[in-house]
């Protein structure tokens, strides 16, 4: 069963091994060390035994030495002196004693030499009183009793020496061993460490690094809009990763997809440019409009494709849409592969980032020749029928003031309906160019201070006789003040709503 170790717990387990290796390792060389040091310690302790030992054996060869000339001569200073020399070698024999016990095989051994000292301890105090007593007979006894001692003690010493010879020979051995283990566990820890930093390589680059470079790969390719070459299998972080990733790509995919059949559908021209004018990007209704291919749009000038009159105009445009934010709209012909003006009508922002100019261009052929023959068909409205209509109206204005003769009643009253609908013609006529002037955008008001009253009375001049015809009585109740506006308009308004 293969195991399945999510990426976090991966490269702890990677860092925990090293570590419960380092201190399975460092126990083993600690112990080893500690060892050593039990070593050295025996060794020092040995040293110091056989040290003490020949100062005691010193002692126990002048103590001969001075009872033997005190038997020859029993001068006193000899007495003095071996009495010194015997007090000497008890005390270092009690050191002796002290030191023994951490070389005696077992108890009994213990005990021996523990009597021994004891031993010499009392003949030693025998001796001292027979050398005081001056009884010869007590001291030979005394002195025989105590040479005895002292050459067993001293065999038992000899004894001791070969077995501390021995014991240091045997430490000298365990330290020889203990510094062979030291410097194997010294090469196996790096050995170790070397094997496993081996083996933590060839794993990682077998699962973790390759896997990571086919991730990597996959976000280079996410980034430059191409499908996502591998597809990394498993259960931990990584594999995570790499799922978010493909599914960003297919979201990507498909707005890219959307995107891209927006552009392409679009009925308008969609392209970019750089700061220059020339074209970077475009779009297929380019072809449809212009009858050029892509491919000879792009890297080309916005300058070539305008008629040669608008060149200076458009380049000054395109200076202004780089050095301004926002939007800016403007109008251009462009001449086509088959030298056919279309007139479009250009939106375009500059983004600083990208240093380009991104352009929406719509076609405003026909709109613009609606417009032209709408406004031919103002002209005509203004000069061919608004002239006949004048000089019919003042032809029935003659005909009703009676100038070139009196008329029947009942002809007066149809001169006086034709005129007033003659009026009304006139006056739809008045309003429809008006509002044309107001959809062109050639409407303008010439203000000025004037003053209501003044409005209103002209007004009721102008409708007054209308009024009478229809048996109306017109009554002014108005205060006077001054306000800015266009006065002939404003009566055409009021005069209006009187009629009405």
């Amino acid at each position: 069963m293969k195991l399945r170790l999510k990426f976090t717990r991966q490269i702890l387990l990677f860092v925990c091994i090293p570590i419960v290796v380092q201190i399975a390792l460092v126990y083993l060389l600690a112990s080893n060390i500690k060892q050593l040091e039990q070593c050295y310690n025996g060794e020092a302790r040995a040293a110091n035994y056989l040290g003490e030992n020949v100062k005691f054996l010193e002692l126990l060869i002048s103590c001969a030495g001075v009872q033997a000339m005190y038997q020859v001569s029993r001068e006193p200073k000899y007495e003095a002196s071996y009495r010194n020399k015997v007090q000497a070698a008890v005390l270092q024999s009690e050191i002796l004693r002290e030191k023994a016990k951490d070389f005696a095989g077992d108890r009994k051994e213990a005990k021996a030499l523990e009597e021994l000292f004891l031993s010499l301890k009392q003949a030693s105090a025998r001796a001292t009183q027979a050398t005081q007593s001056q009884d010869q007979i007590d001291q030979a006894v005394a002195f025989m009793e105590l040479r005895g001692v002292l050459n067993r003690v001293n065999g038992v010493t000899g004894d001791m020496l070969k077995h501390i010879t021995e014991a240091r020979r045997d430490i000298a051995l365990s330290k020889l061993e203990t510094h062979g283990r030291i410097y194997a566990i010294i090469y196996a820890t790096i050995a170790a460490n070397v094997i496993i930093l081996i083996l933590f390589i060839l794993r990682f680059d077998r699962t973790t690094s390759q896997r990571f470079v086919h991730l990597t790969e996959n976000v280079m390719s996410l980034g430059a809009n191409q499908p996502l070459i591998h597809r990394i299998e498993g259960k931990d972080d990584i594999v995570e990763l790499d799922k978010v990733i493909h599914k960003v790509s297919n979201v990507l995919r498909e707005s890219r997809l959307k995107e891209q059949a927006i552009v392409e559908q679009a009925v308008d021209v969609i392209c970019a440019l750089d700061e220059k004018g020339k074209f970077q990007q475009v779009n297929p209704a380019a072809e449809r409009l212009w009858k050029f291919e892509s491919d000879e749009i792009l890297g080309k000038s916005l300058l070539s494709l305008v008629a040669p009159n608008e060149k200076e105009r458009v380049q000054q445009t395109i200076s202004q849409v780089v050095s301004n934010e926002g939007i800016t709209t403007f109008e251009t012909n462009v001449v086509t592969s088959d030298n056919q003006l279309v007139e479009m009508q250009w939106n375009t922002f500059f983004s600083q980032e990208m240093k380009q100019i991104f352009c929406v261009a719509h076609d405003v052929t026909e709109r613009k020749k609606l417009e032209r023959m709408k406004a031919q068909l103002v002209e005509m409205i203004s000069h061919d029928l608004r002239s006949p209509m004048s000089a019919l109206q003042i032809t029935l204005n003659i005909l009703s003031s009676g100038s070139i003769g009196e008329l029947p009643d009942a002809a007066k009253q149809r001169i006086d309906r034709a005129e007033m609908s003659l009026s009304q013609m006139v006056d739809l006529l008045d309003d429809f160019l008006e509002l044309e002037k107001i959809d062109s955008s050639a409407y303008t008001l010439e203000r000025a201070e004037i003053s209501a009253r003044d409005v209103v009375e002209l007004s009721f001049s102008l409708i007054g006789e209308l009024a009478n015809k229809k048996n109306i009585e017109l009554v002014q109740n108005i205060s006077d003040f001054s306000f800015s506006a266009d006065k002939a308009r404003l009566v055409r308004v009021v005069t209006n709503l009187l009629s009405n």
